[in-house]
């Protein structure tokens, strides 16, 4: 922790960079040829989540906020394996960033969740990185706030490291909105495929050729009855 929080933030531009807002996350590898680095800020109460996978350099961020903690751990395990089952040889790494001594203990909270969900996995998961709650707070006028906001990896190198994004694209508005509304996470009812294929939004059509697998999650509101 004492590592990362000394590291001045920098500023990713959007070449390259895939960024990931809260309850998405995104999942590439060293091979793929459009996307670089993988990033997401914002985070305060919520905790950013790197995944990797050392032999196949598998690499999966994720912006959690404590929807639905259980179901998103094991979705982004299985994503990651899913693209590292033919190496023989590495190991699972995971790097966990976010939160501060907030007053509702909403960060610790997450924190234990998270803890809890990757002991939970069958798997072996290295934690490399405890960069959270109180050992990435700060004080000022005994007003508690998180040293780092927002990290980004780049998928080539394994480096990560604090950043901030000056776009947060695409199409922000309309994918930020389903955590505008308060309703619970309901994990992978859009799971979209970057292979030179169509992109599929909401009726919105774009053309990209990212390499790489970008969930989002969809909301649903319950039934009052």
């Amino acid at each position: 922790a004492k590592l990362l929080r000394s590291q001045p933030t920098q500023i990713v531009e959007p070449k390259g960079l895939l960024y990931v807002q809260q309850r998405e996350f995104a999942v590439t590898t060293p091979n793929d040829g459009s996307v670089s680095i993988l990033g997401s800020d914002d985070a305060t109460t919520c905790h950013l989540i790197v995944l990797r996978h050392t032999g196949s350099g598998a690499t999966c961020l994720t912006h959690c906020d404590g929807s639905d903690t259980e179901a998103e751990v094991s979705l982004i395990m299985s994503s990651v394996k899913s693209f590292s089952n033919t190496t023989g040889y590495g190991r699972l790494e995971v790097h966990l960033v976010g939160g501060f001594n907030d007053d509702r203990q909403l960060s610790q909270k997450l924190t234990n969740q998270l803890l809890r969900a990757f002991d939970l996995q069958p798997d072996d998961v290295h934690l490399v990185t405890f960069c959270v709650t109180e050992l990435n707070d700060r004080e000022e006028k005994d007003i508690h706030f998180p040293i780092i906001y927002g990290i980004a990896v780049n998928v080539k190198t394994a480096e990560i490291f604090p950043a901030t994004f000056p776009e947060k694209g695409p199409d922000e508005d309309l994918r930020s909105a389903h955590v505008l509304t308060g309703a619970r996470v309901s994990i992978n009812k859009w799971a979209i495929k970057f292979q030179s294929q169509v992109f599929l939004l909401e009726g919105k059509t774009s053309y990209w050729n990212w390499n790489c697998l970008f969930f989002l999650t969809n909301v649903y509101k319950q039934s009052s009855s």
